[in-house]
């Protein structure tokens, strides 16, 4: 018998597939001292040599920095780190993420304008940007300067988010304004650079997502969507928070946005029954597939379909298959049952509007029960190639179970598969053979749109 194996007597390529494998279980914030190439390298001299010749083990670069003054002080250390990073992973591109977790303490801005400063030449490098921060908006823009005039040629993904919520969230700054050629997704979330500047104009930019944070905008909507539809871009994926002010008059123009197949919505919950109506119809979206839509109320999707104003909507969504209705908030909306018409949905509007829909989702929303009656009732169904239902209420669940079973007994149509939040779920009431039911996880559908970002 030979001599036992240690992790001594490995093969540098085996320490390096080691070093690589453990970077999976990295979450986004994993300090560095815990990360597995930065362990193995600091075990004994073979193994340093091994992994910082290993270039692929140091593309991720993650630095982050939580709420502590002596830390910031030590910003020395952290300065460092970056630099072996950027060091050892020549010549291949990387991933750069930098987050300081640090609110009113002097020396932020300056620290971390010295951490894009080592960036800049390597930028030529950089395919994925992740900025978080807390700062004014005036202190944001004085933050990222180092990117201002710079070239990123390779930068597929950028990610800026700002935890301020005192801050202004309209914050003209400006970026790579010599280029970004592959720039395909933007996540901007706290903040808007409005105007909406050349580095979110590429050709190539496909995925935009603006999402507010922790407060709605500030000014006039419209003026944003009328600034993304004139740039040059073939958006696939739109996520938009319109809380601000959007106006809504019959005669504004539409934003029409031919290549977009998914938009999510964040709509102002406080509006009236007309004002998810008013929103649909800003968007001529010819192609779109997914349409997710938080704040909204159940009186307003009865209003919708019913379309009482005859202008609205101006035009329909030809080829849409999946339509979610969100309100996002544990203790529900304030509506009262004495203020929703009794009149029936009009089923040949649903159909004129959505003709293609196949799955529908009603989450969070006040009088799911007499949208359930309407859309499961002993009429013909507004969407013929309707399979899916999903709901999750968060009142009147037995009314909705009652609405639900009436519907499942009674109806002389096929019945679509059931997709229940628990609160509905109980086996022994869907033992009918002719419905499918599971139980699901309200959160997949809620958590795009949640407002409050951890640190």
């Amino acid at each position: 018998m030979g001599p036992p194996t240690t992790i001594l007597s490995l093969p540098n390529e085996l320490l390096v597939a080691i070093a690589a494998s453990g970077q999976h279980d990295h979450g986004p914030h994993t300090p560095v001292t815990s990360r597995s190439e930065w362990i193995l390298s600091h075990l004994c001299r073979r193994f340093r040599d091994t992994i910082i010749a290993a270039p692929a083990l140091w593309t991720n670069i993650s630095i982050s920095l939580s709420i502590s003054w002596k830390k910031l002080q030590d910003r020395q250390q952290y300065e460092e780190i970056l630099r072996l990073y950027l060091r050892r992973s020549i010549p291949l591109t990387v991933s750069v993420s930098l987050r300081i977790v640090v609110f009113f303490l002097a020396g932020v801005v300056e620290l971390f304008t010295k951490w894009l400063h080592q960036i800049a030449p390597e930028m030529e490098r950089v395919r994925s940007l992740s900025v978080d921060l807390g700062l004014e908006a005036d202190d944001m823009g004085l933050a990222l300067a180092p990117l201002r005039h710079l070239a990123a040629p390779n930068l597929v993904s950028l990610n800026i988010t700002n935890h301020n919520t005192s801050s202004l969230l309209r914050c003209p700054f400006e970026l790579f304004s010599s280029g970004t050629p592959k720039l395909s997704s933007v996540q901007l979330n706290g903040l808007l650079p409005f105007p909406i500047p050349s580095w979110m104009s590429s050709s190539s930019l496909t995925h935009l997502e603006v999402r507010a944070g922790q407060k709605d905008l500030i000014g006039d909507d419209t003026a944003l969507l009328s600034s993304i539809v004139m740039r040059p871009i073939a958006l696939v994926h739109l996520h938009l928070d319109l809380t601000g002010v959007v106006s809504t008059a019959p005669t504004d123009p539409q934003f029409r946005i031919p290549s977009l197949q998914s938009l999510s919505i964040h709509i102002n919950e406080n509006h009236n029954q007309l004002h998810l109506a008013f929103i649909l119809d800003l968007f001529d979206c010819p192609v779109l597939t997914e349409l997710a839509i938080a704040g909204s109320h159940g009186d307003q999707i009865f209003y919708l379909f019913q379309l009482l104003v005859p202008s609205v909507p101006r035009s329909t969504f030809p080829v849409l298959r999946s339509l979610s209705f969100i309100y996002e908030y544990a203790e529900g909306c304030s509506c009262r049952e004495d203020t929703f018409l009794g009149s029936r949905i009009d089923h040949s509007n649903g159909t004129l509007l959505f003709p293609a829909l196949s799955s529908l989702s009603l989450v969070g929303q006040c009088f799911t029960a007499r949208l359930v009656k309407e859309i499961l009732g002993a009429q013909a169904l507004p969407w013929p190639h309707l399979k899916t239902l999903t709901l999750s209420p968060i009142k009147s669940i037995s009314d909705v179970r009652k609405a639900l079973q009436d519907a499942v007994q009674r109806s002389p149509l096929p019945i679509p598969k059931l997709r229940l939040g628990q609160a509905l779920f109980f086996l022994e009431d869907w033992q009918d053979g002719r419905v499918d039911v599971e139980v699901f996880d309200p959160e997949e559908i809620l958590k795009p749109f949640r407002k409050s970002c951890s640190w």
